[in-house]
């Protein structure tokens, strides 16, 4: 009887452990998209405004790229990446929101962001951060995140 209650122990500390490491979310690799804004007529709401963008004709209804010393700006490959974008409202305060990772948990892209506030100006900016990962066919939501951990927006990967 003693025997069969430890092997039974034995065997559910280890699903346990099974599922807490399944559970672990595994990093996945992000670059910034550079040289775009967000075009004018995009209607934001408060806070975050996220987005997840499969293609081509999505990325330029909301994108339009910015000029620079050598207009020269590359859009994403969407054969095989995938974008996903975090904007908020124009602010007259320096505002910087930033991409601090983007993991994989099962088949969810989890993208965790945050906001940063620097000083007063004296006119209206954009902010606003773009960012590609390699397209993975097994992702079925992309799902972000603030800096609490707390989910802002989920969406399905289409």
């Amino acid at each position: 009887m003693k025997k069969l209650r430890t092997i039974l122990t034995l065997f559910v500390i280890t699903q346990f452990a099974i599922i807490k490491a399944e559970a672990q979310p595994e990093p996945v690799d992000f670059k910034q998209v550079e040289n775009y804004f967000l075009k004018n007529d995009v209607k934001l709401v408060s806070g975050f405004n996220c987005w997840a963008i499969m293609n081509l004709a999505q990325y330029n209804k909301l994108f339009a790229p910015a000029k620079t010393a050598s207009n020269k700006v590359t859009p994403p490959t969407f054969a095989t990446q995938t974008v996903v974008a975090v904007a908020m409202p124009q602010t007259m305060r320096t505002t910087t929101v930033i991409i601090d990772k983007i993991e994989m948990s099962g088949s969810i892209l989890q993208v965790h962001c945050r906001v940063v506030y620097g000083e007063n100006l004296s006119y209206k900016m954009q902010p606003l951060t773009i960012a590609t990962v390699d397209r993975m066919s097994f992702i079925k939501t992309i799902a972000f995140y603030n800096s609490d951990n707390k989910l802002i927006k989920a969406m399905p990967a289409k």
